[in-house]
């Protein structure tokens, strides 16, 4: 746990002080907003234009923290995909997922909220409703019991805006996963 509470402070410092725009999504807003698990990574959404891919690893002291090669980040930004990152002195895996440029991966960045997740640090974070979407689409895809324990903490926990559900759960088909929970 100190690792990711060491990495997690880097990783959301580094962020900020570089002025790249963030939320923190998986599992720790999972635990933030329902029932508290081990997670072993950070999982970010990016939003940044693919042109900054180029610039984007000179953000990040070699020192500090592994970032792939110029190419590889090159071809995700371009297709929007992911790529990781490593804090060298926590181990601590960061996953980051350049923004979708979609109606809700718009939406959801809108949605981001800044909450106080350590003590003494705030980040920006997911929304509970985002949260629960991604984990439907999530266990859509690989039917993963986690998520769907995941998206019930956080029902049980934190007041959601059903309505907002509903309509995003129309549009990308996921009527038969709430159906589950």
């Amino acid at each position: 746990m100190i690792a990711l509470d060491l990495g997690l402070r880097s990783t959301v410092r580094q962020f900020e002080s570089s002025s790249i725009a963030y939320m923190i999504v998986g599992s720790i807003p999972c635990a933030y907003y329902g029932d508290p698990r081990l997670t072993r990574d950070l999982d970010l959404v990016i939003k940044v234009d693919h042109t900054l891919a180029a610039i984007f690893a000179n953000e990040f002291p070699p020192d500090q923290f592994y970032c792939p090669p110029h190419t590889i980040m090159i071809q995700e930004f371009a297709r929007r995909g992911q790529f990781n990152l490593l804090h060298l002195p926590s181990g601590l895996k960061i996953d980051c997922v350049i923004q979708k440029n979609t109606a809700h991966g718009k939406s959801e960045f809108e949605r981001r909220r800044r909450l106080l997740i350590l003590p003494d640090l705030e980040a920006w974070v997911a929304a509970p409703e985002d949260i629960i979407i991604a984990k439907m689409r999530f266990y859509r895809e690989g039917e993963s019991d986690k998520h769907l324990r995941d998206i019930r903490g956080v029902l049980a926990q934190t007041p959601v805006d059903q309505d907002f559900l509903q309509h995003w759960v129309n549009l990308l088909g996921l009527s038969e996963v709430w159906a589950k929970i």
